[in-house]
């Protein structure tokens, strides 16, 4: 279990401006070109003008061999596929984006047996709920959330102050998992020799970085692998039963997803064909057998139409001059049949992700079905990271507020969201404190909704500036001056033309 400890000292940047150097240098930090030397998974064999890579599948199986010990080159390969291959991309963002950080009830803790202090209770909600307005987690997780899903873990160095708040992505070559805090969520170490050929890093940013190094230097032997500070401390993992081994969480989709990317090469390979064409022009010769090279067109001539010929023709057509007939060979082919094994190809991996069929919207019918596609996807992709983000930020607040409120993320989803508001909607019929919540939900966080509030009512005074229009609807019956209709009960006396009538007929009839 991780201790909770500070480090001394301050970054000597604003988490703003630590976004903005990451941000420019983001390349070099990210060292891309490690990516294709560790792949090796590309064929020096085959032509390098194409537009396209050949995967050597050989060395992939030896990686799936083997995982744990591959574990770097698989982390790799899934970082390059998640930018070759728009489907796995797609996949990636579908469950990144299950969470919605939003949705959340924020709730301050009070002693049941003392009871609480209004003051004390207002300022602890307002401080925590002023922290989280500044920390702009649903962008700020999202990007987490893409790392984990595609390498399965993420580590990052958290900085915030008046500026913001920012998460600075770490190298997963030189991180891992040591641990977990009180809060349920991860710890982690770093090697502290990637600091060797980032000095630069230490000396811009600072701390934690700076104090972390320094106590290295003092050891490099023991102090080689350091805990990240508490506080700065940023950890998910999505295969949260294996805290020792990061394996992307669709490595068996690897093969299917290369045979895909394989599939859409000799595709636009055979669409470039289906278009490219080429004209000849073969020079006429003599039809005497003992007349060997003897051209009927002087061949300078016929170079001269030839070079004309060239300079005129578009893209996608070439020509050629030849002293001989040429004939041209075709290969049977059906583009229908390529474009389907594409489709099929796609709905396989979509199919076997383990969740995500909702990308391919012919595997679903009916909306019971469509409901529990969805349940699934959303169970799949929050369950194990919907904890830990909510066990980060409630020990996030208590670095930064003094006794700070409970923060309680919701299991729901964009495409969830909407029946989760109907429900608390009718439990507010109840008298249950969800009011809040459910303008969560509609994307507008406390302040927002309480400032809204005082707008509304104290300020622009809505409520009696627009009144609604005076109908049958909105008065009762009692309400002589309008409103519901009225059932026409005659004259002075009350008797309506019906009732007089009967009277009348009552009245002969007694004489």
């Amino acid at each position: 279990m991780a201790q909770t400890k500070k480090v001394s000292g301050t970054p000597t940047k604003t988490a703003q401006e630590i976004k903005e150097w990451y941000e420019k240098n983001y390349k070099n930090i990210q060292n891309f070109e490690k990516v294709q030397e560790a792949l090796k998974l590309i064929d020096p064999t085959k032509n390098v003008s194409r537009s396209y890579n050949t995967f050597d599948k050989t060395k992939l199986r030896t990686y799936m061999k083997n995982p744990i010990a591959q574990y770097k080159n698989l982390r790799n390969l899934s970082k390059y596929l998640y930018y070759r291959s728009s489907v796995y991309r797609r996949l990636i963002w579908y469950n990144a984006t299950m969470i919605d950080t939003n949705a959340r009830s924020v709730i301050p803790l009070i002693d049941l047996n003392k009871g609480g202090d209004k003051k004390k209770v207002l300022k602890a909600y307002y401080d925590t709920l002023t922290v989280l307005e500044n920390m702009n987690t649903q962008l700020e997780f999202l990007k987490a959330y893409i790392i984990a899903w595609r390498e399965d873990v993420f580590f990052g160095t958290a900085f915030y102050d008046d500026t913001g708040y920012f998460i600075l992505p770490n190298d997963p070559d030189y991180c891992k998992v040591s641990g977990a805090y009180y809060t349920g969520d991860l710890s982690y170490m770093m090697d502290m020799t990637y600091f060797t050929k980032h000095q630069d890093m230490i000396e811009w940013i600072g701390e934690p970085f700076k104090s972390m190094y320094a106590e290295y230097q003092r050891d490099t032997t023991n102090n080689r692998w350091l805990p990240m500070p508490d506080e700065y401390c940023v950890c998910f993992k999505v295969n949260i039963d294996d805290l020792e081994v990061p394996l992307p969480p669709y490595i068996n989709l690897f093969n299917s997803l290369i045979n895909l990317a394989d599939l859409e090469d000799i595709q636009a390979v055979a669409d470039e064909q289906q278009i490219y064409k080429m004209i000849t022009a073969t020079i006429p010769h003599s039809d005497d057998k003992d007349a060997v090279d003897q051209f009927l067109i002087d061949p300078n001539t016929a170079i001269d139409y030839y070079n004309k010929l060239v300079e005129s023709l578009p893209d996608y057509i070439a020509a050629a001059i030849t002293p001989i007939p040429l004939d041209v060979l075709t290969f049977g082919d059906d583009q229908a049949t390529d474009v389907n094994k594409i489709e099929n190809a796609t709905k396989t991996v979509f199919n076997t992700s383990g969740g995500a069929q909702l990308l391919n919207s012919s595997s679903i019918s009916g909306t019971t079905a469509w409901q529990g596609a969805i349940k699934f996807d959303e169970k799949y992709a929050t369950a194990s990271l919907l904890p830990q983000t909510q066990a980060y930020l409630n020990r996030f607040l208590s670095y930064h507020v003094s006794n700070p409120a409970k923060v309680k993320l919701l299991e729901t989803s964009p495409y969830t969201k909407s029946v989760l508001k109907k429900e608390l909607l009718e439990e507010a019929t109840y008298g249950l404190p969800t009011a809040l919540t459910v303008n969560n939900l509609n994307g507008f966080n406390e302040l927002e909704t309480m400032s809204l509030n005082f707008l509304q009512s104290e300020v622009l005074n809505i409520t009696e500036s627009f009144k609604p229009l005076q109908s049958s609807h909105t008065q009762s019956s009692s309400d002589n001056k309008g409103g519901g209709q009225t059932k026409d009960i005659g004259g002075a006396d009350g008797i309506s033309d019906d009732g007089e009538a009967s009277q009348d007929k009552r009245d002969r009839s007694n004489g």
